[in-house]
């Protein structure tokens, strides 16, 4: 295999223009002198196309229930026992991290997002290419294009964009074909892999591309020895944050329900059958117009690359496995195509930076002109959608802050516990109230038939036969009892999130416990406030009597 030289003819001339590093010493290199400077760069290009997520407190659902998430293991709960979801643990401690460094709130996470973890990303792109002209080139159409999409999900902090970050630099560690077969390099880039694993399982894809890349390069040099040393310290390496993760569960006693929410309640999501009918409609709804819009970048992605080299086999690698973990489910989700963004602007740099160092003909011009059309539509778009009174998004219904501030004001409020009834981890994100129950994710919990994103299940039956657990329901009411629940949100008169078709009458060992401990507080959009009798009363008069004292004191 020979690797390929960068050939320094027009733009549209095919040709690998994918530079080894031996042959880069006489490139121009903007920013390796100054990598500060090229990383600020980087950090005001993300706050330019990314400015809407400071502006929107929420952008996605999701993000609520990994806030609440991040919440309650501050309060010093065990995830998965606690507080149960499908994400693995790291992303509860990122939006933990970045409210400790930036405050309370979405807010904070969004800043972290957009002035650490998304210029970062960029920045290893650029380091990919040691930080020469086509590296300043991925990381800028990194963060241009991973902008210009969907805003409900590229904006979001969700769990993809999250684990692109160690992603990325595992792909640093390995950029060059001699460093494929340095066994500590390999270790290490597994290790990054592994920790982006538990932002998103589907970062193990990124393994298999790595361990492509080094069979390649041994294939290459013909270094047996080395080639085994190097597949076995990124295995080793890519075990080992999982591993260490299931050892801290175990010590608490929770692995088990780690292994049971994150793995098999996640594969029982994955294979819950969807029509082929819904699943053609979604991936025409979602991934031709994500095809469309970057289609530029896989047109001169292809370009860029003429023959078979390590870095290509490493690109193409992670495209697929990119693009296989994205159908998983058949649910096409705009965010789960995030991961591309990266082998996407890496496959692109080389053409994008050497069709704009000289004279731009014709091709680099359209490209150039449908990357600004994309980017600007798509942000004045997502803006108008967030910011005009239409409320498109259900995250912007005025119910959900209206609620929150009912809980806020009810004199029970002082050491309450919240349980919603209900798709809306957001309800809890606006009353800031402990949940009551593990199952603040009420579509995750299997009590009902609710799959998320298999409309056509729900609408004739109420969801899947198997989706219902009976011990599930035990752990709820045991939680109940124990936590000796204070309001009982039910959305499902509402209809949010098609909550309708699950009314609390439907369960009847819910119902009963609703009617012999609660009272109806107040209704609010149709979504109905229950509040432990008596509780009331009790506030009343703890209420009445601080402030008699405080009138005593200002006597």
């Amino acid at each position: 295999m020979k690797v390929a030289r960068r050939i320094v003819t027009h733009p549209r001339t095919t040709g690998d223009t994918l530079e080894p590093a031996s042959d880069l010493s006489g490139l121009s290199r903007p920013g390796r002198a100054d990598a500060w400077r090229l990383l600020l760069l980087f950090i005001a290009l993300s706050l330019a196309t990314r400015w809407l997520s400071l502006v929107v407190d929420v952008l996605d659902l999701d993000e609520t229930a990994h806030a609440v998430g991040s919440w309650e293991l501050m309060r010093g709960r065990v995830l998965y026992a606690d507080f149960v979801d499908n994400k693995p643990p790291l992303v509860y401690l990122y939006y933990a991290f970045a409210q400790v460094v930036f405050g309370r709130g979405l807010f904070a996470v969004h800043l972290m997002t957009a002035v650490v973890t998304v210029p970062l990303i960029a920045f290893g792109i650029s380091a990919f290419f040691h930080h020469r002209r086509a590296g300043l080139a991925g990381g800028v159409a990194f963060l241009v294009y991973s902008a210009a999409f969907i805003g409900h999900d590229v904006l979001a902090s969700h769990t993809e964009i999250l684990m692109l970050l160690p992603a990325t630099w595992a792909i640093v560690l390995l950029r060059d074909e001699p460093d494929a077969l340095v066994a500590w390099r390999a270790g290490a880039a597994g290790a990054l892999v592994g920790v982006a694993a538990l932002f998103k399982y589907p970062a193990v894809g990124w393994g298999l591309a790595l361990a492509v890349a080094i069979a390649v390069a041994g294939l290459e040099r013909r270094r047996v020895r080395a080639t085994a040393a190097a597949l076995l310290a990124l295995a080793l390496g890519l075990i080992g944050p999982p591993a260490i993760t299931w050892l801290w569960f175990e010590s608490r006693g929770s692995a088990g329900d780690l292994l049971y929410w994150t793995v098999a309640n996640n594969m029982h999501y994955a294979r819950n059958p969807i029509s082929a009918r819904e699943g053609a409609g979604r991936a025409l709804a979602y991934g031709l117009p994500f095809l469309i819009v970057t289609g530029p970048l896989w047109w001169v992605g292809r370009r860029s690359y003429s023959a078979w080299t390590y870095r290509s086999a490493l690109i193409a690698v992670l495209i697929v496995t990119s693009i296989l973990s994205a159908l998983l489910g058949l649910r096409f989700y705009p965010h789960y195509f995030i991961p591309l963004y990266v082998p996407l602007a890496i496959a692109a740099a080389p053409w994008i930076a050497d069709a704009l160092r000289r004279p731009m003909d014709r091709q680099a011009r359209r490209f150039v002109g449908w990357t600004a059309f994309a980017l600007a539509g798509f942000t004045i778009a997502t803006a108008w959608l967030y910011l005009a009174p239409n409320r498109v998004y259900r995250e912007r219904d005025p119910v959900f802050a209206e609620v929150g501030r009912f809980l806020r004001e009810d004199p029970c409020r002082p050491g309450a516990t919240l349980f919603v009834w209900g798709y809306a981890p957001i309800i809890y994100y606006y009353a800031d109230m402990p949940a009551a129950s593990r199952f603040a994710v009420l579509a995750q919990a299997r009590l009902t038939g609710y799959v998320p994103g298999n409309l056509e299940a729900e609408r004739d039956g109420h969801g899947s036969d198997d989706q219902e657990v009976a011990a599930h329901w035990d752990l709820l009411m045991r939680d109940l009892e124990r936590s000796a629940a204070t309001f009982i949100v039910d959305t499902a008169p509402a209809g949010i999130y098609r909550w309708d078709r699950y009314p609390i009458g439907r369960y009847p060992r819910l119902q009963a416990y609703v009617d012999e401990r609660f009272e109806l507080a107040g209704t609010v959009r149709s979504v109905r406030i229950l509040r432990r009798r008596g509780c009331g009363r009790a506030a009343g008069r703890a209420s009445r009597a601080r402030d008699a004292f405080t009138k005593r004191r200002q006597e």
